[in-house]
């Protein structure tokens, strides 16, 4: 489990300081909780996401700590459905180590002074040693992405600010993992494991290595995490959108600044060559002949139509100077 027995520390926490259910009638804040709750629960099948030991007793009403509300059902009243969800995954987030020497009580989020925000005090310290903490937070706030947080050291007493990312919803969990290459500057080792998370509808081949390409790992990384991006969120709905048809798609995927397309007839119209583009994984052989371009002549990363054997996912092929036309 991430953050415990000394390994990794987790990945997001709650911000338990964004829990502000004042002026909210009974159906917006069980579809709030809802929300809430969907991305937690996201987090908490990955083993990510950790609380703080005090998060039910933060104030939620007037007079009113969340145990108040989420145990005993007091008002402000909310869906028993919606409650009792968000109760069991929250029992089954573990807390963070509020040992760790020099954490904050108080933040400046952006401005806005937090007193006893411990869990976006936990992820500044977290980020202060260069392990980036997201922080998910109940959806009736407006903060998302990356915000400047403030805090003191409270062991050194020094101050810095450092850029926190908020999140609401699942989807921002692939932005949050995306930036994290260049944020923590991930190396190529690391590379693979990091781009499982933060393109779950992607495969990749075990044979990838950025040594087949020609440019150093520094210069081509950021290059391939903007192609997984596009492949991942736009390719598939760009052969829906137009049936296939490879000079629509190539035209739609080009509006994301990227050149991505499949072979042409002259190369398709060759099985020895079209063969290089073939690729073993898991005991099945995959055609990768739809590929980014970073320049015209070289650099390419080769990737197949989604599949049926991948449970409709793509799979990423080829890492490659250049293959044979």
């Amino acid at each position: 489990m991430p953050g415990a027995g000394g390994g990794e520390p987790y990945r997001f926490v709650v911000d338990e300081s964004s829990f502000d259910f004042r002026g909210l009638a009974e159906e917006r804040l069980t579809d709030l909780l809802n929300d809430f709750s969907d991305a937690l629960e996201a987090l908490v099948e990955q083993r990510s996401i950790a609380v703080s030991p005090y998060w039910i007793e933060v104030e939620c009403a007037e007079g009113r700590e969340l145990y108040d509300v989420l145990y005993e059902g007091e008002a402000p009243k909310v869906g028993r459905d919606a409650r009792l969800r968000m109760v069991r995954l929250m029992d089954r987030c573990p807390g963070w180590d509020t040992d760790l020497p020099g954490l904050p009580d108080r933040v400046d989020v952006d401005g806005e002074v937090r007193d006893l925000a411990l869990s976006v005090g936990y992820a500044w310290w977290r980020t202060r040693q260069r392990h980036h903490v997201g922080c998910l937070i109940f959806a009736s706030g407006d903060r998302r992405g990356w915000v400047q947080v403030s805090a003191r050291d409270t062991s050194t007493g020094d101050p810095a600010t450092e850029e926190i990312f908020f999140l609401g919803e699942v989807p921002a969990l692939s932005e949050f993992h995306r930036s994290l290459f260049a944020r923590e500057d991930v190396t190529e080792p690391d590379f693979l494991d990091r781009a499982r998370e933060a393109f779950p509808e992607l495969v990749f081949a075990d044979s990838l290595s950025f040594r087949k390409f020609d440019g150093g790992y520094s210069e081509m990384r950021d290059w391939v995490v903007r192609v997984l991006s596009v492949v991942h969120d736009h390719f598939a709905a760009a052969l829906t959108l137009h049936s296939g048809q490879p000079h629509a798609v190539q035209a739609e995927l080009g509006h994301f600044g990227l050149d991505l397309s499949p072979e042409s007839p002259h190369t398709r119209s060759k099985p020895a060559v079209m063969k290089q583009r073939d690729v073993r994984h898991d005991g099945e052989t995959y055609r990768c002949e739809w590929h980014g371009k970073k320049e015209r002549h070289r650099n390419r990363v080769h990737f197949s139509l989604p599949d049926p054997r991948l449970d409709g996912r793509i799979l990423i092929g080829i890492f490659v100077d250049h293959l044979d036309t």
